[in-house]
């Protein structure tokens, strides 16, 4: 339960700390290598004149124009509000901040007053976008014509919340980007500066996660949830960290609250279960969506998940499960858990498929079929993969998964057609040909496994010395090495080495060619008569050939070639003898 939940923020969450690029290589959004400042017109909170507002708006503009940060003028604000069907005096602090997060503007200025006797009383706040931190300038008093002296404050103050912002939004960049060097300094400094920043914060929790710094990334976490013990984010994180510390009962507790903020979402749920999944843990994910399906038994997004996650989780007990011992002659047997495993997903995926149709991805059916399959019901496969055709007849996958299970009812005919579709719909369907091939050997259709095997070798799916060996492997220990029919073994030698094979390859069909050619010259020669020795002798002959042709590889390989080459010497003498005998007697 505890396993890590994912490495990266998830979008959201990523949305809410990051700035646009800081570093001024990144300067699009930037003029120049400055940070850009949207500053709308200062707004009243009673009836005072606007005039005061726009001027001082205005005027700071005019006077953010440093090294670091520059104001947009209000021509360029106004063309940029333009294509959001807006204009400049339009905006307040809310659409000035949308706008600006649209144009990839980091700070945006929001400045109010009101009147307090002769005088106004100024406040103002710069946000950074898009996440909306916020850094407040001291409220003021000025009078109520010195326009200049309020936006001189503000400016003032500005000057001084610059290394702050800065500070921040490198740390933010640099956690964004990766660079957990990088982002270490620049946060720890950041939350020296701006101990309020929670996007801060959080940028320096992760990095010291990141760092596999536990502890110190569980002391920040539990800063952020101390101001906010709802904040899902941070109980997700703090809940893996814990976790690492081996902390189980703090984990559990973080991982508790955390699906306690909306236990009923299914999205939130969802969220979760997928953590889980991406970390390893589909038996976990699983079991989480399981509780979900308790409250909801019809929900299909649940059923969706739950079941894609169950089969997953079958397919990795699986792999590692021992094998149950088994009935003399009997198929391996399915581990117990790894078969209810695979029942539960096809419950839920069947039920999906059933209830959505056409807009069921195609890969439910894929995966139930193959759920089938392990359990000994290719039957099923068929039943499910016909139906599902009917929804996604462009689905080569489909058709893949159906040919196997062809294949496992023992009907290569419809096994080899059924790729044949598939190789319609995707030509580069992976491994196809050699499949149709296997099916086909293992049938005993050598002659079709041949054709295909060849267009396999044309299509490019394996090497030419693997698609090779499959025939070659199949006539020798079908037919050279049990001795049933050897030429017919030799003839499938030579199909073999039809292919365009390697040199070290060829070098080992010869050898085994030339041995080939040894055992039926060897047999042909048993009657010892005078057409028995003209019928061997020249086989034996091409039997040396080959098998000097193959020296490379009875080298390599430690075979007694000079053993096989003396016995050929011997028969040969022998056929000799024979030839000479009986013609003198004729």
């Amino acid at each position: 339960m505890f396993q890590r939940l994912g490495v990266t923020l998830a979008a959201a969450a990523t949305a809410a700390v990051l700035l646009v690029p800081v570093t001024p290589q990144a300067a699009d959004a930037q003029e120049g290598s400055r940070f850009r400042v949207m500053v709308p017109n200062v707004q009243p909170t009673d009836d005072s004149r606007d005039r005061f507002g726009q001027r001082v708006a205005r005027n700071v503009r005019d006077l953010i124009d440093l090294d670091t940060h520059v104001a947009m003028s209000e021509r360029d604000i106004d063309r940029a509000a333009r294509d959001f069907d807006l204009r400049y005096r339009d905006l307040d602090c809310i659409t000035a901040r949308q706008l600006a997060s649209q144009i990839d503007v980091p700070l945006v200025m929001c400045g109010y007053y009101h009147a307090e006797g002769d005088d106004f009383e100024v406040s103002a706040t710069f946000f950074t976008v898009p996440a909306g931190e916020e850094y407040p300038v001291e409220p003021f008093r000025v009078a109520q014509g010195d326009e200049d002296g309020a936006a001189m404050q503000i400016r003032t103050s500005f000057e001084g919340l610059i290394q702050q912002v800065q500070t921040v939004a490198f740390c933010q960049a640099e956690f964004a980007s990766g660079n957990w060097d990088q982002s270490l300094d620049y946060c720890s400094r950041a939350v020296e500066l701006s101990p309020d920043s929670d996007g801060a914060r959080y940028a320096y929790a992760r990095t010291l996660l990141e760092l596999e710094r536990w502890q110190e990334s569980l002391n920040q976490f539990e800063i952020l949830l101390a101001d906010d013990p709802r904040n899902d984010d941070v109980l997700n994180n703090a809940a893996f960290v814990a976790g690492q510390l081996g902390d189980t009962d703090k984990a559990r507790e973080y991982y508790t609250r955390f699906l306690e903020i909306n236990p009923d979402n299914v999205a939130v749920r969802n969220r979760v279960a997928f953590e889980l999944a991406q970390a390893g843990d589909d038996l976990g994910a699983m079991n989480l969506l399981r509780e979900g399906l308790e409250q909801e038994p019809d929900n299909l997004d649940l059923h969706e998940r739950f079941g894609m996650y169950a089969f997953r989780a079958a397919i990795n007990l699986q792999s590692t499960a021992p094998q149950p011992a088994t009935q003399d002659g009997d198929a391996p047997a399915i581990d117990p858990e790894v078969e209810e495993l695979f029942r539960t997903a096809l419950t839920s995926l069947e039920l999906v498929i059933e209830e959505r149709g056409a807009e069921a991805p195609s890969s439910y059916a894929v995966n139930s079929m193959r759920a089938y399959r392990q359990l000994g019901e290719p039957e099923a496969a068929v039943r499910v993969g016909e139906r599902a055709a009917r929804f996604h007849p462009d689905d080569a996958q489909i058709q893949s998964q159906m040919a196997n299970a062809f294949n496992d009812m023992g009907d290569v005919d419809s096994a080899i057609a059924a790729l044949d579709r598939a190789l319609e719909i995707d030509p580069n369907l992976a491994q196809a040909r050699v499949r149709q091939g296997n099916f086909a050997l293992q049938a005993g259709r050598v002659d079709d496994a041949i054709v295909a095997l060849r267009a396999a070798e044309e299509a490019g799916e394996q090497g030419s010395d693997q698609l090779s060996g499959m025939i070659f492997s199949y006539g020798f220990s079908n037919y050279v090495q049990s001795g049933e029919n050897l030429q017919r073994g030799i003839e499938l030698i030579e199909e073999a080495k039809g292919f365009d094979v390697s040199a070290e390859w060829r070098e080992q069909l010869d050898f085994f060619h030339g041995y080939s050619l040894y055992l039926r010259a060897e047999a042909v020669q048993q009657p010892q008569t005078l057409e028995s020795a003209r019928a061997s002798k020249p086989i034996f002959e091409q039997a040396a050939q080959y098998v000097r042709a193959g020296a490379g590889y009875a080298q390599r390989s430690g075979q007694n070639m000079q053993s096989i080459l003396d016995a050929i010497s011997q028969y040969v003498e022998i056929q000799d003898a024979i030839i000479a005998r009986e013609s003198r007697n004729r």
